[in-house]
């Protein structure tokens, strides 16, 4: 159950990379290379990476982000339009469902990637860490957008 609340979590922030998010000087968009640059650095020190170590996972991270970006995209592009038949909501469910699949099985290629050039604890620590960035980006921009209204 903990994994699922993970991924939803994991599912929403993606969703929410393309949404503007205004900073606390102004209305500044946080840009895909931003927030990898972000990610990366909290990875490297949640993790406690060597460079070498980061020379080694971040151009995985990076593909494997690059990647999980079609079937995100895919995923927003169907949910523009709340389909309004049964047979449109079941077909929607089937498709979101094959998405998300798809998705943990390029997660589960890229931890592979990850496990052939670092040790498992470091993988595994990364793995927590992406988690808690991405849980407190969320918490940002709830924050941030809560403060709008």
């Amino acid at each position: 159950m903990k994994v699922a609340k993970i991924f939803v979590l994991l599912m929403m922030l993606a969703l929410t990379t393309g949404v503007n998010a205004q900073s606390k000087h102004g209305g500044n968009r946080l840009s895909k290379e931003r927030f990898m640059a972000e990610l990366e650095k909290f990875v490297a020190a949640e993790a406690e990476l060597t460079p070498q170590e980061c020379g080694k996972l971040f151009p995985i991270m990076r593909e494997m982000y690059s990647k999980q970006r079609v079937y995100f995209d895919k995923m927003k592009n169907k949910n523009m339009k709340q389909p309004q038949t049964e047979a449109e909501c079941r077909e929607a469910v089937k498709m979101r469902d094959k998405i998300d699949l798809d998705i943990k099985k390029l997660q589960q290629t890229y931890h592979n990637k990850m496990l052939e050039a670092m040790s498992p604890c470091k993988v595994m620590k990364v793995i927590f860490a992406e988690d808690r960035f991405h849980r407190r980006m969320l918490k940002k921009w709830t924050r941030k957008d809560n403060e709008g209204k």
